[in-house]
């Protein structure tokens, strides 16, 4: 396994940050340690449930930075066409990944997949309203990334992003991911590594919940370990694996649209283990950390206030 740091928009790293090192043993550990728990999605099924629930507000609550890495993975696929070309996206959600792709190789011919409806739904309707785009994505179909339904050796690259932790069994992911392939085709793989919102989501419980455990993100985290990601891809057959890390923001417009942004995403997160009272306090509260601790917690750009997110970017070859 390679392990190398691509470009990112902003140049250094916030304060905020745990050492990589550090947060990512905390995140990958198989013992939660005795001071943490979570009331987020703890499986494929109920993260596919929650993913399906928030479509109206996905692009302003994490598909930006989605998009954004997305954007880093065209440069990863060294081997496709410079003309021509066909590519899958994968668990394509509203297709972020396929508009990034088609920036840098516009004559590609695109299929995309997806299990969640509503998100092909929307992924069709953007289709409908870009002729350009319109021509390019060739086949758009609501498939479970498990069982996809293309033909053997179809693909020059097959793009996941984010999608491979919803599966149930992500080794029949992988395998169908590389059946897919053409001989000498790449596929690229991305996961969160580090969540730069978290820090954040801390300091409110601690505030309003102070005796409760702090909340984790089973699904996701146990991810953020490449060992995972590259077992699962050499299961499914591909030989070595490639790693890039991307580091992208959870942006909002301003402060008080990235307090909207948190809420989006931190709901979710307390629904379970917070009674009214407490959840009513969680708008005010959070606010509250942004105006006070902005420097300790958040980046900026402009107008535009935020928190760092890191991500792997998986990238094998059949």
């Amino acid at each position: 396994m390679r392990v190398h740091c691509l470009k990112f928009k902003k140049p250094t790293d916030p304060a905020y940050l745990l050492p990589s090192c550090l947060l990512l043993s905390i995140l990958t550990s198989n013992n939660t340690p005795p001071n943490m728990a979570s009331s987020a999605p703890a499986s494929a099924q109920e993260g596919l449930a929650a993913f399906a629930s928030v479509i109206s507000v996905y692009e302003h609550r994490v598909g930006h930075a989605c998009r954004a890495v997305a954007s880093h993975l065209p440069p990863l696929l060294k081997s496709f066409p410079a003309v021509g070309g066909t590519v899958l996206d994968n668990a394509c959600g509203t297709g972020a990944a396929t508009e990034e792709f088609l920036k840098v190789y516009p004559s590609a011919e695109v299929s995309a997949a997806d299990v969640v409806p509503p998100m092909v739904q929307s992924f069709k309707a953007i289709i409908a309203a870009d002729p350009a785009l319109a021509a390019q994505v060739k086949d758009l179909r609501i498939e479970n990334g498990e069982t996809l339904t293309y033909a053997d050796n179809s693909f020059d690259a097959v793009l996941t992003n984010f999608g491979i932790f919803f599966f149930p069994d992500p080794v029949a992911g992988a395998k169908q991911i590389y059946r897919t392939l053409k001989p000498g085709g790449t596929a690229a793989v991305t996961l969160w590594k580090t969540f730069g919102f978290k820090p954040i989501l801390w300091e409110v419980q601690e505030r309003v919940k102070p005796a409760s455990p702090l909340t984790e993100l089973p699904l996701m985290e146990p991810w953020c370990d490449p060992k995972k990601l590259e077992k699962v891809l050499t299961d499914g057959g591909f030989g070595s694996v490639e790693f890039s890390v991307v580091k992208e923001g959870l942006w909002g417009k301003d402060k008080a649209d990235f307090v909207t942004v948190l809420l989006e995403n931190f709901g979710a997160m307390v629904a379970r283990n917070w009674t009214d009272e407490e959840k009513a306090k969680l708008a005010p509260v959070t606010s509250q950390v942004v105006n006070e601790m902005q420097n300790n917690f958040c980046i900026t750009d402009g107008e535009k206030v935020g928190c760092m997110m890191e991500a792997w970017a998986a990238v094998c070859t059949k």
